[in-house]
């Protein structure tokens, strides 16, 4: 069974001490900064698509039991693991009193999940070799961490960092019911003084534009209500907004407006600073915006695929349902420039995407939402708008060739290996300024290693071929 590790960030900061005699979760006004971050990674055969769940609470427990556990979750937050096997999520930024910590326990709540079943037979409901989407229920829903690193001491006027791994094939039962696997992957600790020193990078932060200040726009996630107050500076790269009309040579701050969807990738320094450092246009304040992952490719015209987001929501499609995409005539098909880097990054050298004959399963796209229409328990979206997005992919190394910075990806999801035909290798092209995620060595890639990649994943011959910067290691 793979081990398919999708990364979320939780962010709190950390304070003074406190005497209480309720025994209740409690909250700090005062503190030291901290940042948490959780991730993720069942049945063979089966793949999950999408799996969304709460986390309605996270408290830390002093060493000393007499004192009641801190919270460091305000409310509770929805989160989607499915696309986070390279990234990271804000959850929330908290104080947290400096003491001894023996323990962490998160709460879950609701899931939802998506799954594509290839196993050869029914599971549960799920007939073989269909798409289904689920309500599946916790056998466990509250999960105690008191292993390394705790104890930790959080020391005051400090800044403290822990990312968590949730393992998603490890918390999925052979009946498809939840029991959340969770680990601690890091735990970082600074001084408050060092304000310039990155905690985490948050990838993929989808919103709308609803304000714009000096330097500054707030972005609102209208899926699980977050708000963000993002700053810019000289070093943001502001992309795509040739395409909303923006004449700016380089773009830049001045081609934002209100209500605009964009795509944020945000630098996050424990203290509750946002810095982008990227922002990547999406569509215009009329329009909206749909992302989903292909699980098959019918015609020339049509493709289904599993959304996994939409900003913002769009009448009669929700996430993680299954939908049926009529490709209308003269569409556009475009790539995004995430992995491809400022100024149009890697030559193309023969990789296309300019009709529907590029599209493979496995590729996350982005539509346009035109006409939605349902029968028979079938959701239909027409877009005259394809656009190809970095895709997210574990398996295990099968071979490196260091000649021409490729590798072989093996081991892969029951998605790519149980398609028709099936895709059983994917070439692995890395870039230049690659990031190293996770690896003991720095860079050091190991036939054998169970790595998750990032990147556009273009339909070529003999096997597929994903252009990344970004590989995350799982051993």
């Amino acid at each position: 069974m793979k081990r398919m590790l999708f990364p979320v960030a939780v962010l709190f900061a950390v304070g003074g001490l406190f005497a209480c005699s309720s025994m209740n979760p409690i909250t700090v006004s005062n503190g030291a900064p901290l940042s948490l971050t959780i991730g993720d990674t069942p049945r063979n055969g089966v793949a999950v698509l999408f799996f969304e769940a709460s986390i309605t609470g996270a408290t830390l427990q002093p060493s000393d039991s007499s004192k009641p556990a801190i919270s460091v979750l305000a409310n509770p937050v929805e989160v989607e693991f499915g696309h986070l096997q390279t990234d990271t999520a804000f959850l929330n930024l908290a104080r947290v009193t400096p003491d001894t910590y023996n323990s962490m326990t998160l709460t879950f709540g609701n899931a939802e999940m998506t799954i594509v079943n290839h196993s050869g037979a029914a599971v549960g409901s799920c007939a073989n070799n269909s798409v289904c989407q689920l309500t599946p229920n916790f056998s466990t829903s509250m999960v105690t961490l008191s292993g390394a690193p705790f104890p930790v001491i959080i020391h005051m006027n400090s800044v403290v960092g822990i990312k968590l791994d949730l393992n998603v094939n490890s918390s999925v039962e052979s009946d498809l019911s939840i029991d959340p696997s969770v680990t601690i992957a890091h735990f970082r600790q600074r001084p408050d003084s060092d304000k310039g020193q990155e905690m985490e990078q948050l990838d993929e932060l989808d919103g709308q534009i609803t304000a714009l200040g000096t330097n500054q726009f707030t972005l609102v996630n209208r899926r699980n209500g977050q708000s963000f107050t993002v700053k810019v500076d000289n070093n943001t790269v502001f992309e795509d907004f040739d395409r909303a009309g923006c004449a700016a040579n380089p773009q830049d701050f001045t081609c934002l407006q209100t209500n605009q969807i964009v795509e944020v990738k945000l630098s996050e320094n424990g203290m509750g600073s946002m810095l982008a450092t990227r922002v990547e246009f999406i569509e215009n304040a009329s329009q909206e915006a749909i992302k989903g992952t292909i699980t098959s490719v019918d015609s020339s015209t049509q493709f289904h695929m599993v959304v996994f987001r939409e900003e913002p929501p769009v009448n009669g499609i929700s996430e993680g349902a299954p939908v049926v995409v009529t490709i209308a005539p003269n569409a556009t098909f475009q790539i995004g420039r995430e992995e491809m880097g400022e100024g149009g990054g890697f030559p193309m050298m023969g990789f296309s995407f300019a009709s529907s004959a590029d599209l493979m399963v496995g590729q996350d796209v982005q539509v346009r939402p035109g006409t939605v229409s349902s029968a028979n328990g079938v959701v239909t979206v027409t877009t005259d708008l394809v656009r190809l997005w970095p895709s997210q992919i574990t398996g295990q190394v099968a071979s490196i060739n260091s000649n021409n910075g490729t590798f072989t990806l093996s081991g892969l999801s029951p998605l790519f290996t149980g398609a028709t035909p099936p895709v059983n290798t994917i070439t692995v092209m890395t870039l230049p300024n690659m990031n190293f995620e996770d690896f003991p060595n720095q860079g050091q890639l190991t036939v054998g290693n169970t790595v998750s990649v990032k990147g556009l994943l273009f339909h070529t011959s003999p096997a597929p071929t994903l252009v990344t910067r970004t590989i995350e290691d799982h051993r």
